[in-house]
């Protein structure tokens, strides 16, 4: 990993970087919800345990300068939303990392366009919560929640969020990939809806998030990835212009050779979609000739898989417009064929499966939200704190992360430090980038300004060490 050892920063630029970070934001309040908005962010990132805004306030101390209800109404009063807070995320946070990253795609090609292009992969999860008064929560299935489980199947008492990030490598950071969760969209069951807020399927929802990262985003090149539930006409017909999607394809799927010329003077009605193709598995077994090997970043190593690439149309979800199927196979025979395709038929293999590869930071966040910043700890329970609270999580986490992005390339002490049993570690965790973010501030609270022997300072920052190490 390539890093830039300049001059270093002292503490307090490094907590004005954080300052500079949450003030972008704080544009979407008023004056007095601003002041409060502060408090919480920097409440939230130091306090350990749930989620709660009681054990903010704790953790805050004296710093807490306003009466202890004004930080529950910051959540189920005070007039902000949650759309306008990821827009401002978008352009004032998330904008710039993008610019710095460059022009080039993941293959190191210019797209047409001459943007710089970012990726934005969508997916759900689930948030376990409690009570039967919980606003929007309902029974929710989820492989990967923990608890008794009945041939594979996790059903539990949840909220269902749909999540969109940001996924980019920036140039002092080498091939480590860089996700900031961006959007956010709670789906709720027809059951829980109403006139004013009409039942939407997650595909309609991940699609109107698509539209939102291109509203706040307009001089960026955004491509869209998804698993293959969003592979539907839902999505598809919905996504902005020169915008393309990279996701799975169903190895049944009904695909079709391109539309053939019309013949002159033929008669008859226009067909709409050529000759029956072989199912994506069929072709897998059947094909020999064409396939080819390339090189792929996965999950943080570079792999070796053989693809084979085919412009064809799948009329049930993208009609007439032709599609890049792409079948992937595992050289060594350890891992089943994959089916992927894109959109735009002139997307080059390698881009769909490095694309699609990608995809998994949108779980990465979301473990990254619910293990250190209390995403699934949160305890609001009406309409308008369920549906600004949880999602805070994740906006803290791709804050955190840009802080960590601008600062350490330039204090090479933020950097994680070698352990005995990881001592070749190349790329920092967000556990790192929290940790390092944790001592600053601790470090800035219990030390800034303070006429102390140094005896007792060093005590002091041994204890904020153990603090921030906590993380």
């Amino acid at each position: 990993m390539t890093m830039h050892r300049e001059v270093g920063m002292d503490a307090t630029s490094l907590v004005s970087a954080w300052d500079a970070l949450v003030l972008q934001l704080a544009f979407v309040f008023t004056e007095g919800t601003a002041a409060t908005w502060r408090q919480i962010a920097l409440g939230w990132l130091l306090h350990r345990g749930p989620a709660t805004v009681t054990g903010i306030i704790r953790t805050l101390g004296r710093s807490a300068e306003k009466h202890w209800t004004v930080y529950h109404k910051f959540f189920y009063r005070a007039a902000w939303s949650l759309e306008t807070l990821s827009l401002y995320l978008m352009t004032y946070v998330i904008g710039p990392l993008i610019i710095e990253s460059g022009v080039t795609d993941s293959c190191g090609r210019k797209p047409a366009s001459g943007k710089p292009v970012a990726d934005l992969a969508i997916d759900d999860t689930t948030a376990a919560r409690y009570g039967k008064h919980v606003a929007h929560a309902g029974w929710f299935k989820d492989a990967s929640a923990t608890g008794p489980a009945t041939k594979g199947t996790v059903i539990h008492w949840a909220h269902n969020w749909i999540t969109g990030v940001i996924t980019l490598r920036l140039p002092k950071w080498g091939p480590m990939r860089w996700v900031l969760p961006a959007v956010f969209a709670l789906y709720r069951k027809s059951s829980d809806c109403t006139k004013d807020h009409p039942f939407r399927n997650r595909q309609t929802l991940a699609a109107e998030l698509v539209q939102q990262a291109v509203k706040a985003l307009p001089d960026v090149q955004l491509r869209v990835s998804t698993d293959g539930q969003y592979a539907t006409r839902d999505m598809v017909r919905r996504l902005p212009e020169g915008v393309n999607l990279v996701s799975r394809i169903r190895r049944d799927a009904a695909l079709y050779a391109l539309l053939p010329k019309r013949r002159r003077r033929q008669r008859g009605r226009p067909r709409k979609k050529g000759r029956r193709l072989p199912t994506p598995a069929q072709t897998a077994r059947r094909r020999t000739k064409g396939w080819r090997t390339i090189t792929v970043h996965k999950q943080g190593c570079q792999v070796r898989r053989e693809v084979l690439g085919l412009t064809c149309l799948w009329y049930h979800v993208c009609k007439d417009v032709p599609i890049r199927l792409v079948i992937v196979r595992d050289p060594a025979g350890r891992q089943k064929d994959d089916f992927f395709f894109c959109t735009d038929a002139h997307v080059p293999e390698e881009q769909i499966v490095q694309r699609y590869c990608d995809r998994w930071g949108v779980e990465e966040s979301y473990r990254e939200g619910k293990q250190f910043l209390g995403f699934e700890t949160v305890q609001g329970w009406c309409s308008k704190t369920v549906l600004r609270q949880a999602p805070l999580a994740l906006v803290l986490t791709t804050l955190v992360k840009a802080w960590y992005a601008r600062c350490a390339a330039a204090e090479p002490s933020l950097l994680p430090k070698p352990m005995p049993w990881y001592p070749d570690k190349a790329h920092p965790s967000f556990a790192d980038m929290l940790s390092a973010l944790r001592g600053v501030l601790w470090r800035h609270r219990l030390l800034a300004n303070s006429p102390l022997s140094p005896r007792v300072r060093k005590i002091l920052k041994g204890f904020a060490y153990a603090l921030s190490e906590a993380a």
